[in-house]
């Protein structure tokens, strides 16, 4: 016996793990933070919620990407502060440990990308190019092709790479 058995297709489809690690990743990306990462999750599943008239398909997942994104450009217009800009803070300690100089020297480089290309980095960690290229609406050789282009910048950036 599940212990979802009450819930609609909808929900079943909208609290998938799969989905749920897809909208993780693409937060993280934009909101470079797991706390604001999460919280805008969350928001994603409420509007998602309120608003489920209006999915119509069989496929859940671009359209509550593109809720995502849309709440992400929303908060950054509400706040009048460009979440994507520089919040790092400078290293004030010889002390400080590698994972945080790496945290850095990986957001810093992720913050060189277009939002595509970030979009298309976090969700490659979970998903194949087919399923990417369904969920943010572009061909799959253009899909390839961005991301081909996207890892070597960050390769480069992160110093993995000579130019």
């Amino acid at each position: 016996m599940s212990k979802y058995k009450n819930m609609s297709n909808f929900e079943s489809m909208l609290f998938s793990d799969l989905l749920k690690m897809k909208m993780i990743n693409l937060a993280m990306s934009k909101t470079f933070n797991k706390f604001d990462a999460e919280d805008l999750v969350q928001q994603t599943y409420l509007k998602a919620l309120e608003r489920q008239d209006q999915f119509k398909g069989d496929n859940i997942d671009p359209w509550v990407i593109t809720i995502l994104k849309n709440l992400f450009i929303d908060s950054t217009r509400k706040k009048k502060e460009d979440l994507l800009g520089d919040k790092t803070p400078e290293i004030t300690s010889s002390d400080e440990s590698s994972s945080v100089l790496l945290e850095r020297d990986r957001d810093k480089c992720l913050k060189g990308l277009s939002d595509i290309e970030r979009d298309i980095i976090a969700l490659k960690q979970t998903n194949s190019y087919d399923e990417i290229a369904i969920d943010l609406d572009i061909k799959s050789g253009t899909l390839r092709q961005v991301f081909s282009r996207a890892k070597e910048k960050f390769m480069k950036c992160m110093g993995f790479l000579n130019d």
